[in-house]
């Protein structure tokens, strides 16, 4: 019993142990049972940290480049730089900008959006390698307007990334292109069909034939900007082997001229085209006299090459007259003694007018210095200076502005 007795005193201290750590931690129940909290802070306790649906990851790390030197254009300025930007904005399809030149609101908010895209800083005033970039993925040319001569352009090329404008030229026509910023660059102009139009002089092209044009420029060596001054005129002076005056005619820079010797005339002639073919021709025989046309005893023709030259030398009425050269002629350019053509500006006259050029094309290289005529087969122009004059042939209907020249020669028919 004993026994019993002290389990039970031993039980019953236990229990009453028991109670009073329970009744202990009843008493601090807000710091020991209650769980941490997951809710969100309250409003008053601060902005929540929690990322939204649109921001990056906490863990994204966006590297923005900072500008690689002074602004090229910024807000409040008008000039051919901003145009070019602007140009170059749409190209790449950051905006839709006129490009006018004018650096406003509409178009700072178009060099954010790029300078986001492109992770440059955004200040809304493009760098020099921001342009750069524009341009290197721009493939589309720039079109000019030759209505807008003299041009001023600005634009940026690499060495494997020509920078490329389109412009269109009536035919006979001079450009003239000068850097005026930028240096290693080259300029070429090629034709729609992409024949390289060889210039005439340094920085000067001579357009033989109307239509668009490409002025491509090409850095040697780094992406360079660059300003061109264009400068367009209508006419030029003459580039044809050969080069019709009032006067007489010269081939590559020597004159024959109306009374040279016709024998010497002949040779060098012949010299000049490397051959002795002649052509035929009903005006004159190749002989001084023609027996059953009396009246024109005393004329000798030499027809080559498209080109007729006439030569005068004694006949009865004048058995001591000289053989010497009288008049040339010029129907349009024909083939060569291989049978390869000759280009349309083989004969042209210092002016640039050529066989097949237009009454318009005439007007604007010699002005009121041409006067119209006609006898009762056809219809002409006249130009004269103190050396003689030239003669440009219709035909027998009064021409319009659209007639095209059929003959060139030193003497007007009566």
């Amino acid at each position: 019993m004993r026994t019993r007795h002290r389990w039970a005193a031993s039980a019953a201290s236990i229990l009453i142990a028991l109670l009073l750590v329970a009744a202990a931690c009843s008493d601090d129940s807000s710091s020991t049972t209650a769980a941490p909290s997951t809710s969100a802070p309250a409003t008053t306790a601060g902005p929540t940290t929690a990322p939204s649906s649109t921001a990056p990851p906490e863990t994204t790390t966006i590297t923005t480049l900072p500008p690689g030197g002074p602004p090229i254009a910024e807000e409040g300025d008008r000039n051919e730089t901003v145009e070019a930007l602007q140009y170059l904005l749409d190209c790449n399809g950051y905006g839709d900008l006129e490009a006018d030149g004018v650096f406003g609101p509409a178009t700072a908010a178009v060099v954010e959006a790029a300078q986001t895209a492109l992770g440059r800083q955004v200040t809304g005033a493009p760098d020099d390698e921001t342009f750069a970039e524009l341009a290197r993925a721009c493939s589309v040319p720039r079109r000019l307007d030759a209505d807008d001569e003299p041009l001023t352009v600005v634009g940026n090329a690499a060495p494997d990334d020509p920078e490329t404008f389109v412009i269109e030229l009536l035919s006979r026509t001079t450009v003239t292109v000068s850097i005026t910023q930028g240096a290693d660059l080259a300029v070429q102009i090629a034709g729609a069909d992409g024949v390289v139009v060889e210039p005439a002089s340094d920085g000067v092209w001579e357009i033989p034939d109307g239509g668009d044009h490409g002025i491509r420029v090409t850095s040697a060596l780094d992406p360079t900007t660059f300003t061109l001054d264009i400068a367009i005129s209508e006419g030029f002076e003459a580039s044809g082997d050969w080069i019709i005056e009032t006067n007489g005619i010269s081939y590559k820079g020597e004159k024959l001229s109306i009374g040279d010797d016709a024998d010497a005339v002949i040779d060098k002639v012949f010299d000049f085209l490397g051959h002795g073919i002649r052509g035929a021709y009903n005006e004159f025989d190749t002989d001084w006299s023609v027996i059953d046309e009396p009246q024109e005893v005393g004329i000798r023709g030499v027809f080559i090459e498209g080109l007729a030259f006439l030569f005068f030398g004694p006949s009865p009425s004048d058995p001591d007259r000289a053989e010497t050269l009288e008049r040339i002629r010029f129907e349009g350019p024909s083939d060569d003694a291989d049978g390869e053509p000759r280009p349309d500006d083989y004969v042209t006259t210092v002016e640039g007018i050529a066989v097949g050029d237009t009454l318009a094309d005439l007007k604007a290289a010699y002005g009121s210095s041409v006067s119209s005529g006609s006898n009762e087969d056809e219809h002409w122009y006249r130009y004269s200076d103190a050396g003689g004059e030239l003669c440009f042939y219709f035909g027998a209907d009064t021409p319009s502005d659209s007639s095209p020249i059929l003959e060139i020669a030193t003497e007007c028919r009566s």
